[in-house]
């Protein structure tokens, strides 16, 4: 049975382009893993439509950090108006934790993170563990967006202290100066940055399209299924 734990929201901010990161208060014994999710609820929501209220929304901060962090970008769904809608103070439901995504638990084995858009939460969630605990593992991350205003957290996953780390965005439609990668994240993208491709753990989240596309390329650099983990947003 999934606990469902009352909590409040402590803050919210755009973050991006139509992105929105809300803060919520940590729950008195709740506990999770960095890269797991939860379904959020409400008590009173305000819209209504044909699917249930609650959404699952991956966690986007680490275990160490004082509050939860989400990721979301607006629509007109009922669940996001009602994210929107609610205010400082008010009240949301927490139910899980729940998730497979995770850490390699060989300390050793290097990570490369293939992320599109929102993807950006359970990737950060790790990433930001690795930094609390003084983690030491060699981490890859690639991230990809249409804009450069799309790019979640862009300044600090530019800056993130961790002693073995590589990031590289990428934009898809961007037209104006850029410093980054441009085009879709693939196979030849990968082999530049990743320094032995076979030997690495892969996470791939984002929505349905972009993890059927990562699952083909990976399938083709001829890396075992055994180190991937899939998260579909879709």
């Amino acid at each position: 049975m999934i606990s469902a734990y009352r909590t409040t929201l402590v803050a919210k901010a755009q973050v991006a382009e139509n992105t929105w990161q809300f803060v919520v208060r940590t729950p008195p014994r709740f506990t999770f893993r960095a890269g797991q999710y939860v379904f959020l609820d409400f008590t009173q929501p305000k819209y209504s439509d044909a699917r249930p209220s609650m959404r699952a929304m991956s966690i986007a901060s680490a275990p160490e950090e004082e509050h939860l962090l989400f990721l979301m970008r607006l629509s007109d769904s009922a669940f996001k108006k009602n994210m929107a809608a609610l205010q400082v103070g008010e009240e949301i439901v927490v139910k899980g934790p729940l998730g497979h995504v995770a850490l390699p638990k060989d300390l050793h084995m290097p990570v490369v993170l293939i992320v599109a858009g929102v993807g950006i939460t359970p990737a950060r969630s790790m990433m930001m563990h690795e930094v609390l605990t003084g983690g030491a593992r060699s981490i890859t991350l690639l991230y990809s967006n249409k804009y450069e205003s799309d790019i979640a957290y862009h300044h600090d996953l530019a800056t993130l202290p961790l002693a073995h780390y590589r990031y590289v965005p990428t934009l898809t439609r961007e037209d104006g100066p850029w410093d980054g990668e441009r085009g879709r994240i693939d196979a030849a993208m990968i082999a530049r940055h990743v320094d032995d491709v076979s030997n690495a753990m892969y996470y791939v989240v984002g929505m349905k399209e972009f993890v059927t596309s990562m699952r083909e390329t990976l399938a083709q650099m001829h890396v075992p299924t055994t180190r991937i983990i899939f998260d579909n947003f879709g």
